[in-house]
């Protein structure tokens, strides 16, 4: 059998910062034979990650800067080009902002559609896969209609490139313009496939769940001692993580409890001085609460202190969110987790099993209700549960290599 081609678009993995996610699913194609591994970025940072020996970096869509020409030539397409005009008329984007998103969308995709079909014709590749669904998607699905090319082309979908609501004016581009000449569209919650039939109007068919997933460290969390109580939060620090209400619910909570309150949080971000001018004014120092920021940790360095120290429970309390990674490594730990029903944080925590499931709006008054719980969060059964969990779904060796083993024979 013959090295199948698959090259993977990101948005700039290697690269830092984010897409986290895939530094452990690269791991797992470098281990596969017979598959060439092609990994295209859409954008460039200083620094890059190691990615496996075996697997090539191509630089086709960040080593072309476009001309103040080019990019009116782009428009000027999108404006002649009758598709635009029925995105412009069926969505209604009609306010000025709404119609320079919809031009900004086309003059990409023109962009990617022109780079991307150069590449296929010079290096006859078997399988697109996108690791967003955006524009570069879009490009692809259009140059297999106009083309008849040959190769499949699939993706993932997270959260950002599939919520409307969470776009401005609620608007998602071209979505509906695009639901065909795609061969599989890779969802990581059971909701996101609902939500793409529903919203867009995508065949059921072309929908797979394929969850995301971390290694298993083999690390088993201890609870705290009698008369500690220790919460772990981990999350960049801006207003959408709302960690100020964690701060608050911890100040409520150590009226009610006698035990002594630990809470770690990891990450840092533009918010640290007002979240410890809060601390303060909340007085953590005269109530019975010791507040440790450990600034941001690599992911090695998460499990370290998860193996070090004895942790009751992590908490997020977040108002938007996909499948956080962080709730995937601490359920790995053993460790029980409080967080809103958003995005695909349901499938992760059944309530009063491995966790409590807040509502989405995750008010105070529920935080403070659940971080009472103290006794469920260390007992030992509801402990594995957490872990038990963690391997039913986001099991990283399962679920990558059933995503590979997919994409080989698509």
């Amino acid at each position: 059998m013959s090295e199948k081609k698959i090259v993977l678009i990101t948005a700039a993995f290697p690269y830092y910062p984010g897409e986290q996610f895939l530094e452990t699913e690269i791991r797992y194609w470098g281990e596969h034979d017979g598959i060439k591994l092609i990994i295209m970025p859409v954008a460039q940072g200083e620094q890059i990650r190691d990615i496996p020996p075996n697997i090539t970096l191509d630089y086709t869509l960040i080593n072309r800067p476009l001309s103040i020409f080019n990019k009116i030539l782009n428009s000027m397409k999108a404006i002649f080009t009758p598709s635009f005009w029925i995105e412009v008329v069926k969505e209604k984007t009609f306010s000025p902002d709404m119609f320079l998103t919809n031009l900004a969308t086309y003059s990409r995709l023109y962009r990617y559609k022109t780079l991307l079909y150069e590449y296929f014709l010079n290096n006859q590749i078997d399988v697109f896969y996108t690791y967003w669904f955006t524009e570069v998607t879009y490009a692809l699905q259009r140059i297999k209609r106009i083309h008849r090319c040959s190769f499949k082309v699939c993706t993932r979908v997270h959260g950002f490139d599939l919520y409307r609501e969470r776009r401005k004016d609620n608007y998602m581009p071209l979505r509906r313009r695009y639901l065909d000449n795609i061969d599989k569209i890779f969802t990581i919650t059971d909701k996101a496939k609902d939500y793409l039939i529903t919203t867009y109007g995508y065949n059921k068919g072309l929908l797979e769940t394929k969850r995301l997933g971390v290694d298993d460290q083999k690390i088993i969390t201890s609870p705290s001692d009698p008369g500690f109580f220790h919460i772990v939060s981990c999350a960049f620090m801006v207003p959408v993580k709302n960690i100020d209400k964690i701060i608050k619910s911890i100040a409520v909570i150590s009226d009610i409890i006698n035990d002594k309150i630990i809470w770690t949080h990891i990450g840092d971000g533009p918010l640290e001085p007002q979240l410890l001018s809060l601390i303060d004014e909340l007085e953590f120092n005269k109530k019975n609460i010791k507040h440790n920021f450990t600034g941001e940790l690599k992911n090695s360095e998460v499990y370290s202190f998860y193996e070090k120290n004895k942790i009751d429970v992590f908490i997020n309390t977040s108002e938007s969110e996909g499948v956080p990674v962080s709730i995937m490594e601490a359920m790995s730990c053993h460790i029980p987790v409080i967080a809103p029903n958003i995005g695909g944080i349901s499938d992760m925590i059944i309530d009063g099993y491995n966790g409590i499931l807040l509502s989405s709006q995750a008010h105070i008054e529920e935080i403070v209700e659940a971080l009472t719980k103290i006794v469920f969060f260390k007992n030992k059964k509801n402990r594995t549960h957490s872990y038990e969990q963690y391997k039913k779904n986001y099991d990283a060796k399962k679920n990558y290599n059933s995503f590979i083993n997919t994409l080989e024979i698509l």
